[in-house]
């Protein structure tokens, strides 16, 4: 049977962007549900926002969870929600709307943690609120699902204002010292299937779809990493740890507006928190022996030579990463205790990949932009 699926969507003040891009979200809702007879929902969890998205979402129909009558808290189960339909049963014609409130801001972590409990299908879609979505984006993501290895599955991106392909396949090594992620590829095949498992390094927490139950049982987005930032490829790399996959659909197409809410906030902090971040992430998961000697020396080269490269701020990254090194041991011993795959097992599966004929990888967005004319997909 077809599941059904749960959209979330973290928003801190976006009132005007789900203003602009909900609608086509609500629209690719009802039309999985209408060609899949399948039951859908949008939880929206707003994350201490300022404006007035809950007054504006509740005037949209949106039903605010229910409060725990003996705390008066929200509660933090998917009960609060109504119950999904029994196998069987028809499926609304259209989503069922649902509201989640931060009552402080607490980050897009905790925030999309939270979505994830609540939902009531066991895969859900997430989004960023500045995504735009194609109305029959959601069949070829679900579809990948039928394999029980995978854990995720991303969609192809576009950027809404230049229109240039900016998400596709990511493939994942490991040079200089830090695990690499964002080396991009597209299958130059007729069509897709000679290039199947299109695997990826990981799935953007801004347009991908996760097996519900899985996310939680690998611990959701790591608190570690809060407010923001590396969440994503943190919990996709555990899970290619755990022996589990992330693949890319490029027949799942979204239109995003890059980073429309992080350009409020102060660009040189975002830049020290993005590289603490990145620490962490190596800290906690890069377990090989050789390839952590690799790290530290690289790191501590680095450090030492921070102020000669201009980049002080780097030393700041690596200080606030250092305080949380209690954390990051006992982290690091449970994704030890929990990994099936070597780091370089994992390296090997991309390296394969992008040995691949019909497999074309870029750094650039412009080497893609001069392989155009090759392409086919």
């Amino acid at each position: 049977m077809t599941p059904g699926v749960t959209i979330v969507i973290p928003s801190w003040n976006g009132l005007e962007l789900l203003k602009r891009f909900l609608p086509s979200v609500i629209t690719a809702a009802t039309h999985y549900s209408q060609q899949s007879n399948c039951p859908t929902e949008i939880v929206i969890v707003n994350d201490g926002s300022i404006d007035d998205t809950t007054a504006w979402l509740l005037s949209q129909r949106f039903e605010e969870r229910k409060r725990d009558t003996a705390t008066g808290r929200p509660g933090d189960g998917a009960s609060d929600f109504q119950s999904p339909p029994r196998p069987g049963a028809p499926s609304p014609p259209l989503p069922a709307l649902r509201l989640i409130r931060n009552e402080t801001n607490r980050g897009f972590g905790p925030t999309c943690n939270r979505g994830f409990e609540a939902a009531s299908y066991p895969l859900v879609f997430l989004l960023n609120n500045d995504v735009e979505v194609e109305i029959n984006a959601i069949a070829p993501l679900v579809e990948n699902f039928t394999d029980p290895s995978v854990f995720a599955a991303h969609c192809r991106v576009y950027d809404l204002e230049s229109r240039r392909e900016a998400g596709t396949g990511k493939l994942g090594s490991f040079s200089r010292g830090f695990i690499r992620v964002h080396r991009s590829y597209v299958c130059l095949a007729e069509t897709t299937d000679e290039c199947v498992p299109l695997y990826s390094m990981f799935a953007g927490g801004g347009s991908a779809m996760f097996d519900r139950q899985k996310f939680l049982d690998i611990g959701g987005f790591d608190s570690l990493l809060a407010p923001i930032y590396w969440e994503d490829v943190d919990i996709s790399y555990r899970a290619w740890k755990r022996g589990l996959s992330v693949v890319y659909e490029p027949r799942s197409v979204v239109h995003h507006r890059v980073s429309s809410t992080m350009r409020k906030v102060n660009q040189r902090k975002v830049r020290r928190m993005q590289q603490r971040h990145r620490l962490i992430y190596h800290w906690v998961n890069l377990h090989d022996s050789t390839l952590t000697i690799s790290h530290i020396m690289w790191v501590a080269l680095l450090t030492v030579t921070a102020p000669l490269r201009l980049r002080p701020g780097f030393l700041v990254s690596v200080a606030s990463a250092l305080k949380k090194l209690p954390q990051i041991r006992r982290r690091r011993l449970e994704e030890k205790k929990a990994a099936q795959r070597t780091d370089r097992e994992i390296f090997e599966i991309f390296a394969s990949l992008e040995k691949r004929p019909n497999v074309f990888a870029y750094d650039k967005e412009a080497e893609l932009e001069a392989a155009r004319p090759k392409r086919r997909q």
